[in-house]
């Protein structure tokens, strides 16, 4: 589901980008909120139905608290991005498709 959510809607199977444009499956517009800064939402890869809640609810975001405290480990949307680990969507949308 994600790989479809970076490949060109054009070479898609026809049901994927059928049910993509339906919402049940994620867009590559809808993912490509996930890899612009802050890097803090959108994280739900195989339907983007779920995002705008469980990002209101910073339900991720308690996640990621609950990771760092129990193993030290700051989760990337806390600091600067930085070029080893950001990935330009456009240029990954255009390999991948």
């Amino acid at each position: 589901f994600h790989a479809w959510a970076h490949g060109n809607p054009r070479r898609l199977p026809p049901g994927v980008g059928a049910m993509q444009r339906a919402g049940v499956l994620v867009s590559r517009a809808q993912h490509g909120a996930h890899h612009r800064a802050p890097y803090d939402n959108n994280y739900c890869i195989v339907s983007g139905m779920w995002n705008a809640t469980l990002d209101r609810h910073r339900v991720f975001e308690a996640m990621e608290m609950v990771v760092f405290l129990r193993t030290g480990v700051r989760p990337r949307s806390w600091d600067e991005p930085d070029a080893a680990w950001t990935e330009d969507y456009d240029e990954t949308a255009a390999v991948a498709g």
